[in-house]
Formats: structure tokens, C-alpha cells, sequence
């Protein structure tokens, strides 16, 4: 089964790394013969398409030539985007553990009400303390994941820096390629913030409608003392903007 890989970025890993093409026969076990041809041609066959991606530490799919069909533009963009955000196998492992463990232990000191206090200080300095018991906890629950999954994807990328792999790996590689032009850079961009907006459209709709849909219905059902807060609240941020202008 031949498949059509992209030959370019075959060649980019290779000399990121700083191998030759003789190097590159010995640590996949291909022919010197079968590499120089796959790099000239970008046909291969599964087994060595696999023996490469396994060599540079991606998927196959990561290999593939991305298709300038329209059809295809949601799967590029998507592809482009996996390369360019997720991290390598390994640090995505330890970043979920991290986060996995780290959750455990600050949920645990917030629930028996051990320090650290400024998960509750954040909440309270942001919300009201109006609120119920339980909403209160779940804000405090989610300010708990939200810096846990920061600290982890850090750790992770850190990891990542250190082997010279994931997201450390793509941008040392973008700014030693030939792809770092202005009018390549601008040009790219704006082809991906078009195809990202659209990809982005329906789900902000709905989003947007769920949000209005409950915020109506959450001001309906609000006590008369809930009403005069937000309408005081609303009106403190409205003169607040007016004395700053």
C-alpha cells in the first residue's frame, strides 16, 4: 500500500535533528535507497511510512500532504492545530498526572478547610457571598481546576523543552524554517483565522443562545433583593466607565 507523505516536512525533521540521510537509514532501518527516494518522491509505503513517524516521534498522519481541497480545510486546520498545541505522547502522560494528583490534593485542602485560603479569597473577591453554599464550592472547585490544568500543561511543556519534543519542538522549527516570512506568516494566518471562524460559528451560536436563554430565565426566578444588586452592580460599572472616560 503506497500512501503520499509530505516530503518537505520529512526533510525538515530530518535536518532539525541534524542527520544525514545515511543516519537517518540506520536509526529507522531503511535503505539509504528507500529514504532518498521517499524524500525526492513522498511515496512510501506503510511500513516505512510508520519506521519514520516512529523515528520522529509523530503520527502518521503527521506525514501525510495536506490536501488544498476545500473539503478538506476543516481536517487540515485540525491537523495543523494538533501539531501546533498538544504536546508529545510522554508529557501529555505526566501533565495528566499532574493534574490528576494535584486536583486530589487541593480539593481535598479545600473541602476540609485547609489552607490554601486564597482559593476562597479569589472566589469571594469576585463573586458575592450572597451566594448558595454549594455554588460557592463549585466556583472554588473550578478555580482548583483551572490552576491545576495551568501548572500541568506548564509541566508539560517544560518536559517537552528539556527533550526538545511537542510545541519547544514545532516553533524551534518554524523559526528555522523558511515559513517565518511576513508575508507567508500574514497571509497563513489569515487563512486560519477564516477557516478557524468558521469552524468556531455554530458552536458560539449555541453557546451564545444558551447563555442568553439562561440568563433570562436566571433573572426570572432571582429574589427582589437579587434584582437591586445586579441593577447596582450594573450601575456602579456604568459610572465607573463614565468617570474613567
Amino acid at each position: 500500500m503506497k500512501m503520499r507523505l509530505n516530503n518537505s516536512k520529512l526533510i525538515t525533521e530530518r535536518q532539525v535533528r541534524a542527520w544525514s540521510q545515511t543516519q537517518l537509514s540506520v536509526v529507522s532501518g531503511l535503505s539509504l535507497r528507500t529514504v532518498q527516494r521517499i524524500e525526492k518522491s513522498g511515496q512510501a509505503s506503510l511500513e516505512s511510512a510508520k519506521a519514520l513517524a516512529s523515528v520522529y516521534d509523530l503520527k502518521i498522519s503527521d506525514l501525510h500532504t495536506l490536501s488544498d481541497d476545500k473539503s478538506n480545510a476543516s481536517e487540515n486546520l485540525l491537523a495543523t492545530l494538533e501539531e501546533f498545541c498538544f504536546l508529545s505522547s510522554v508529557a501529555k502522560t505526566i501533565a495528566i498526572t499532574v493534574f490528576i494528583l494535584s486536583t486530589l490534593v487541593l480539593l481535598f485542602l479545600l473541602w476540609t478547610n485547609i489552607p490554601p485560603k486564597w482559593i476562597n479569597e479569589l472566589r469571594n473577591a469576585v463573586f458575592s457571598a450572597q451566594l448558595s453554599n454549594a455554588t460557592l464550592n463549585a466556583i472554588s472547585t473550578s478555580f482548583v481546576i483551572a490552576a491545576t490544568s495551568i501548572v500541568a500543561i506548564l509541566v508539560g511543556l517544560l518536559f517537552d523543552a528539556i527533550r526538545n519534543q511537542g510545541f519547544y519542538h514545532f516553533l524551534k522549527r518554524y523559526i528555522k524554517s523558511d515559513k517565518l516570512s511576513i508575508h507567508q506568516s500574514i497571509t497563513r494566518i489569515q487563512q486560519v483565522l477564516i477557516n478557524f471562524g468558521r469552524l468556531l460559528f455554530k458552536p458560539l451560536l449555541a453557546s451564545a443562545t444558551v447563555i442568553i436563554f439562561s440568563g433570562v430565565l436566571l433573572y426570572l426566578t432571582m429574589e427582589d433583593y437579587q434584582k437591586n444588586n445586579m441593577s447596582r452592580f450594573l450601575q456602579n460599572r456604568v459610572s465607573n466607565s463614565s468617570s474613567s472616560e
